[in-house]
């Protein structure tokens, strides 16, 4: 009986240690001062690389000292972009408190890293990346042949690509030697600076089929790369719970791995994926092949719950929630690590919310454009349209994907011709003479506004936007149905409902 007994409190403890227990969450503070500070520079931005997940914008200010502090909670290790004319990273574990100073009056990235200098937790271990950084950022032909680059983009096809990827992956390896003769680093700055290098090369040749198909105006169906070229994600990129404080990185190939993923999976479902129209008539199917595409072809169990929870918050921002609650049993099974998990349910439960209370939650949103030049702005484009539908299209001349959604866009507006529904188009961050030049070579009609750098921030920080193409559409009351929702030629069915509403 004692046997039993032993035994049985045996298989109790084994089955409570592969449970996955939530940390607890620690304060991270950064703290720091602009030496020198910029009199044309009035902010400093920080942004938390979450995988899985947008980044998280971090509210702080830059004050007349030059100083700033910005405090975050979290129970992993993780890297933050601090943005002051351009960006670097910046090391953290639950827990630290870091100081740093720069010098603001430097313009390049790399000059200004070279004037770096940390303090308090983690001071070494960022000192350390700080100099990798500067070196990489100064010599990888990734960031300094930009021009030469978008021609080899243009140019090359799938193995000329692959060729010259692979030279600068062999050139960015010198780099990283040459950082670890001259510093002898810790491990984990050697391993963050490695796994830095390795994600812009997949990063690179995941995305290049896109890439040379914008640069040539050509459509998937004109082009597209064999399924083989995807063979060197053989060589998978390192993910693993050691490596998680390399957040950039490893967000950078959860983002861009599904363009592998989509293409595997239409290639086995080539009738169904042969129109829009059957997509469009049968989401069910296209969300169901997707999900279980990800579970068949994501062999490393970290990577695939990262991209299942990738995909699953891009659709909760997009307000839609069919996947989720569909597959919700089967996201308990597959989605364990509590750092992915629990915020995931999380915007679930406000994404439901947020339905429930569309009112509450534009409140929300324009309360945050109080104090701004964009205030007044907003609420005459809402009074304006009164009693209509409004479709909001946020755009740059300089984002390729913007301008191959503006002819959907238009197609869009020809289909609602007399309809109670408002096109109204934001540009950020533009020059005006190609804003103009744009609108006029689609001959877009509706109502368009071209934002200055600041309005620009100010309407991304209000609406919670960290990438265009960004669509929104707001109800006949002019409140907020959707905020970051499904490009123009999906969201029909979402217009129709909201034309629908009395």
């Amino acid at each position: 009986m004692n046997k039993v007994l032993f035994l049985l409190s045996l298989l109790i403890i084994a089955s409570c240690s592969t449970k996955k227990v939530e940390l607890p969450l620690k304060k991270v503070i950064i703290a720091g001062k602009v030496l020198n500070q910029d009199p044309r520079v009035f902010e400093i931005r920080f942004s938390l690389n979450h995988i899985g997940f947008d980044k998280e914008s971090l509210p702080t200010s830059l004050k007349d000292d030059g100083s700033f502090k910005v405090t975050f909670n979290c129970n992993i290790p993780a890297d933050v972009w601090l943005l002051y004319k351009m960006n670097f990273l910046i090391l953290t574990h639950p827990g630290d408190s870091i100081y740093l100073e720069f010098d603001g009056s430097k313009e390049e990235r790399s000059d200004i890293l070279k004037t770096v200098r940390f303090s308090g937790d983690a001071s070494n271990l960022n000192n350390e990346v700080a100099a990798f950084q500067q070196n990489y950022y100064a010599r990888s032909k990734l960031y300094s042949y930009w021009d030469k680059r978008q021609l080899i983009l243009r140019d090359y096809n799938e193995i000329q690509y692959k060729l010259f990827a692979d030279s600068i992956r062999n050139e960015n390896a010198s780099i990283y030697e040459q950082f670890v003769k001259e510093n002898n680093p810790s491990y984990e700055a050697r391993n963050w600076a490695k796994i830095f290098i390795d994600a812009d090369y997949f990063r690179d040749l995941i995305t290049f089929p896109e890439f040379h198909r914008m640069a040539n105006n050509l459509k998937e169906v004109d082009w597209n790369v064999p399924i083989t070229y995807y063979d060197f994600l053989k060589t998978l990129f390192p993910i693993n719970d050691s490596n998680l404080i390399s957040g950039y990185s490893i967000s950078s190939f959860v983002n861009t791995y599904p363009v592998y993923l989509s293409q595997k999976i239409r290639d086995e479902n080539k009738q169904f994926f042969s129109s829009t129209d059957s997509i469009l008539k049968h989401p069910d199917k296209a969300d169901s092949l997707w999900f279980f595409g990800t579970i068949k072809y994501t062999n490393n169990p970290l990577l695939r719950q990262m991209v299942l929870t990738e995909t699953l918050q891009q659709r909760l921002n997009q307000s839609e929630i069919r996947m989720f609650e569909k597959y919700e049993n089967l996201i308990e099974k597959y989605i364990t690590e509590p750092y992915l998990k629990e915020p995931l349910f999380n915007l679930y439960r406000q994404t439901l919310s947020r339905l429930d209370n569309p009112k509450l939650a534009s409140d929300a949103i324009l309360s945050k454009l109080k104090g701004t030049s964009l205030k007044s702005d907003i609420d005459s484009i809402i009074s304006a349209n009164n009693g209509k539908v409004i479709y909001m299209d946020c755009w740059a001349t300089w984002c390729g994907p913007c301008i191959a959604e503006m002819p959907n866009s238009k197609q869009l507006m020809e289909q609602y011709k007399g309809k109670q529904l408002a096109f109204v188009f934001i540009c950020f961050d533009s020059n005006e003479q190609n804003w103009k030049s744009i609108i006029s070579k689609h001959s877009i009609g509706g109502q368009h506004f071209l934002l200055t750098k600041n309005q620009s921030n100010d309407f991304r920080k209000a609406f919670g936007i960290n990438g265009v193409p960004h669509y929104i559409l707001f109800d006949k009351k002019g409140n907020i149905s959707e905020n970051g929702t499904e490009p123009p030629l999906f969201i029909k069915g979402k217009i129709d409902k909201l034309l629908s509403e009395k």
